[in-house]
């Protein structure tokens, strides 16, 4: 029984709100007229505020699935910013990958779990165990006609799969998005809704999964949103700790009404020889 409770209290203490920093990428536009574009990627406690940058390791996906270029990426301050052009037409999906972050141990004393400080010695008998954070933060972004290739691929273990397409999200018209871990659908789930300028420890908005792990939100305003699931696991065995704290974000627009689409032709541009890189 002791073994059970203690375990229970482990998946609270999980299940908590993050209290550091939750990841964002944040893109100049969601639907730009232009190839140009830019991608801020930040930690925070506040939405949209840069605290701390996010590793230089932004990737993209194309509108047809395979790695897209970009022309710079670099740490600017609190944010990291990439740059890239848009040449093609379509949905591209920009993503952090998973980020793992260092492991911790865990002791339980007297029914509550807390970290184990350096060089300390656990009382006897105490329970240990090990976690570590595994942070996933993505964003779409739509040139001339949106397209679903990026967005019906999942990426990550712990993946919010949009169901309503993530650049033609109306306020009035709310967002669906389903919750996967593994490829499988996570039910009775709450996902985390954040406007502009919400602190990251306020989550009395949220939205439930339902028994196929999908949410529905809805909005007060257009604006700017994250949405944010955090989900507790075993690691693969072998890894550097014993249990995963997950959390994936998505970054996205709930829009008055909805752009025009237009067509993207072979722009004299995306012929032109290119100096930027691919992410493998």
């Amino acid at each position: 029984m002791k073994q059970v409770l203690l375990a229970g209290m482990l998946l609270g203490l999980l299940a908590a709100p993050a209290t550091a920093y939750t990841t964002y990428l944040k893109p100049s536009e969601h639907w730009p007229q232009q190839a140009p574009i830019s991608v801020e990627g930040s930690h925070t406690n506040r939405f949209f505020t840069p605290e701390i940058a996010v590793p230089a390791q932004i990737d993209i996906t194309g509108p047809d699935g395979a790695p897209a270029s970009f022309d710079s990426m670099a740490v600017q301050g609190a944010g990291t910013l990439l740059q890239a052009d848009l040449f093609r037409g379509g949905t591209y999906r920009f993503s952090t990958g998973e980020q793992v972050g260092a492991p911790t141990t865990l002791v339980g004393v007297d029914g509550q779990w807390r970290p184990l400080a350096q060089g300390e010695t656990p009382p006897e008998g105490a329970p240990l165990t090990t976690i570590q954070t595994v942070t996933l933060a993505e964003t779409y972004v739509t040139r001339g006609t949106a397209t679903r290739t990026v967005v019906d691929t999942p990426r990550g273990r712990l993946a919010i799969k949009p169901m309503t397409h993530p650049n033609q999200v109306l306020a009035a018209g709310g967002f669906e998005v389903q919750l996967l871990f593994d490829g499988a659908p996570i039910a009775n789930t709450a996902i985390v809704l954040y406007a502009e300028g919400d602190a990251d420890n306020d989550i009395d908005t949220f939205a439930a999964t339902d028994a196929n792990g999908v949410a529905r939100f809805s909005f007060a305003a257009p604006g700017r949103y994250v949405i944010a699931a955090r989900h507790r696991a075993p690691l693969p065995a072998g890894g550097a700790a014993a249990i995963g704290s997950y959390t994936t974000t998505l970054t996205f627009e709930a829009l008055a009404a909805l752009p025009q689409e237009f067509r993207v032709g072979s722009e004299a541009e995306d012929e032109r020889p290119r100096r930027r890189r691919f992410r493998e």
